[in-house]
């Protein structure tokens, strides 16, 4: 007699195969928010093929953002490191980690702290809602000089530490996070620049203070180069209300001058300038500048911006990028641009972003200009090769 049990299993078996074989794709994804990776868009102008890096933040989340990258020739530091970059810690978007860090690679993928070094670089403001951002790094003097921004929301100007103390304890105990925006957004911090130094990236000098603002102009994201006598530093200040690119000049890199009002073409209707970093070319300065839709930087989105006329007028492209994969897909942030050395016009870009379930990354991405745009780039193993040699 026929098995029939053996026959009813196999059917059974086979009606499996069948149904997983005809499922949608969609059944088979990856739950939203595991896999980084996972094409969440289509895109139109070329897809970037980023990599995530790895980052041995302070904090453990392993979430950073605002990088900002130097390439140095010949290395610098015990080990010679050719690159270092200085971010934040940002888990989540929670703001009470962000401190300037620094870390170093052979690479521009690999990162790991220089011997001795420890993060964050310099301490955490003491009060509720109190940070530091915002990390800028030039190398000058055989020195790094890092600029970065400290945000003060805990207290009014010209309290005395008691009052503050009594202030911030007052903080801790409002009901809801809600209540607390509420609050912020009827006071105005007070955002301070400073500058700190390092002759081997490990051991820093105490900070100085560069610039102070308790007028509500933020003082965003400095982009500082220095070339022959001079600094030039562009942020991004409230002005009547809007947020404009300013630029401001030194001799010391401490004293700077009053803030020249820049202009920024061909952004759509709508956005403003949020972040940027700043590039000298043969003949122009280049920048990656984030643009957003209002003040508090709602969707952010990348450019590539050129200048002709030393960071006065920035003509801005498109957004560099589609949000193509799910660690973009909510924002597209700060991001830091380098000339590929001996290869022109070719670059490395990492930039961060941030997910729906608002997981921050810094990515690695290359690319090539064409013109006066510019696009992502395929990495061979000659290009390698010459970028990772020691």
């Amino acid at each position: 007699m026929p098995n029939f049990v053996g026959i009813s299993t196999l059917k059974r078996g086979l009606r499996k195969i069948a149904r997983r074989l005809l499922d949608s794709a969609g059944v088979l994804r990856s739950v939203k928010g595991e896999a980084p990776y996972r094409r969440v868009g289509k895109a139109s102008n070329g897809l970037h093929r980023p990599v995530l890096l790895n980052l041995e933040t302070s904090d453990g989340s392993g979430q950073a953002c605002h990088p900002d990258v130097l390439y140095i020739p010949g290395g610098f530091g015990s080990k010679r490191w050719t690159y270092w970059m200085a971010c934040t810690p940002y888990p989540n978007k929670e703001s009470s980690f962000e401190n300037p860090e620094i870390f170093a690679s052979y690479d521009g993928i690999s990162w790991a702290m220089p011997d001795g070094a420890q993060n964050p670089l310099v301490p955490t403001p003491a009060g509720a809602g109190d940070h530091n951002s915002d990390p800028d790094v030039v190398f000058h003097e055989n020195q790094l000089w890092l600029f970065y921004r400290e945000t003060l929301r805990s207290g009014e100007r010209g309290k005395d530490a008691r009052t503050q103390r009594r202030k911030d304890a007052k903080t801790q105990r409002r009901k809801d996070a809600k209540t607390q925006r509420r609050k912020d957004a009827k006071t105005l911090d007070r955002n301070n620049l400073y500058l700190v130094r390092s002759g081997d990236g490990v051991r820093w000098s105490p900070r100085v203070e560069i610039l102070s603002d308790a007028t509500g102009k933020l003082l965003l994201s400095p982009a500082v180069i220095h070339e022959g006598s001079r600094f030039m530093m562009w942020t991004v200040d409230v002005d009547g209300g809007k947020l404009r690119l300013v630029r401001r000049g030194s001799t010391d890199g401490v004293n700077w001058s009053p803030a020249e009002v820049c202009d920024v073409l061909q952004l759509d209707e709508g956005r403003q300038p949020w972040h940027i970093d700043v590039l000298r070319e043969e003949n122009r300065l280049s920048a990656v500048l984030v643009s957003c839709t209002g003040l508090g930087g709602a969707g952010t989105r990348i450019h590539y911006a050129y200048s002709e006329d030393e960071g006065l007028t920035w003509h801005a492209n498109g957004f560099l990028f589609e949000q193509v994969y799910e660690f973009e897909a909510s924002l597209q942030y700060r991001a830091s641009l380098c000339k590929v050395d001996g290869r022109a016009p070719e670059y490395e870009l990492w930039y961060s972003a941030c997910s729906p379930t608002d997981v921050f990354s810094i990515a690695y991405v290359r690319l090539a200009r064409v013109e006066n745009r510019l696009i992502p780039a395929e990495v061979g193993p000659v290009q390698y090769k010459s970028l990772t040699a020691v």
